[in-house]
């Protein structure tokens, strides 16, 4: 067993979940996006959320950013509802996220994009960095550091003041990913980070998602269509059809599932 698979099955049986998703509904008009959703992601675990288009994993990561606003259920984090955190704070609960949509400063260095993750780590502020007072020097000095181990840690020293608008699509995916593990989160929810890449670079994220579990205590969500590399990396698996959830388990449970077959091949036969 792996390590991340160890830590997975300790932290499951001995009742941790860091993440509780109970019951949760979000309806646009008369769509139902998501209906009663429930389930427990474990502390160490790796997590995949899998689902046709439309099932509404989306609409799920969404209302843990707190872009969405449930309209019944609750979402605990650490034990504690989320659902009165402004979406601002989020990260500084402990919760990074990636977006399916690459949401980086085209313009800016790959070491001023992490560098901007690093931030929310930051306690200076306007006035503070107006004045430049000396301790806002020596933190922007150690944040600075943070990006420059991340960039070594993803191998993206080559790239380090290159802009990222002008960089690989696969790079500018470890890009956003080291932006988001800037922020030291506890939990760390990526939605698609495998869409775009090629069959080398989707091994290579299956690799760097088990050492990022190990090497830094960090609890992964993964929304994502690549099959393979969700079977290849979690721990436990989660498939939702329509906004409900039609099974829960292992990689090979969930494959077994007569639903989740039903609802990807559209027969059971």
């Amino acid at each position: 067993m792996s390590q991340v698979s160890a830590n997975a099955t300790e932290a499951s049986s001995s009742g941790r979940p860091i993440l509780q998703v109970k019951d949760v509904a979000v309806h646009f008009g008369g769509i139902i996006a998501l209906d009663g959703v429930s389930f427990d992601v474990p502390e160490g675990a790796i997590l995949g959320l899998i689902g046709p288009n439309g099932a509404g994993k989306t609409t799920l990561f969404n209302c843990l950013s707190r872009l969405y606003i449930p309209n019944s259920g609750d979402i605990l984090f650490e034990g504690q509802t989320i659902l009165n955190t402004v979406p601002y704070q989020i990260a500084n609960l402990g919760i990074g996220r990636t977006f399916q949509n690459l949401a980086l400063f085209a313009t800016m260095s790959v070491l001023d994009n992490i560098m901007i993750g690093c931030h929310s780590r930051s306690k200076s502020d306007f006035l503070s960095n107006a004045l430049r007072l000396p301790w806002v020097g020596r933190e922007e000095s150690m944040l600075q550091d943070i990006a420059w181990e991340l960039i070594e840690y993803l191998q993206l020293g080559d790239h380090a003041y290159d802009p990222v608008g002008g960089l690989p699509f696969g790079i500018q995916k470890r890009v956003e990913l080291a932006r988001a593990i800037a922020s030291k989160p506890k939990l760390l929810l990526l939605d698609e980070p495998a869409g775009g890449l090629n069959h080398d670079e989707v091994e290579e994220l299956a690799d760097t998602l088990r050492q990022i579990g190990h090497d830094r205590n960090i609890t992964v969500l993964l929304v994502e269509h690549h099959m393979s590399l969700v079977m290849a990396v979690s721990d436990v698996v989660v498939a939702i059809d329509f906004g409900r959830k039609i099974g829960e388990g292992t990689p090979a449970e969930v494959q077994q599932n007569p639903e989740v077959i039903r609802a990807y091949l559209g027969t059971t036969d």
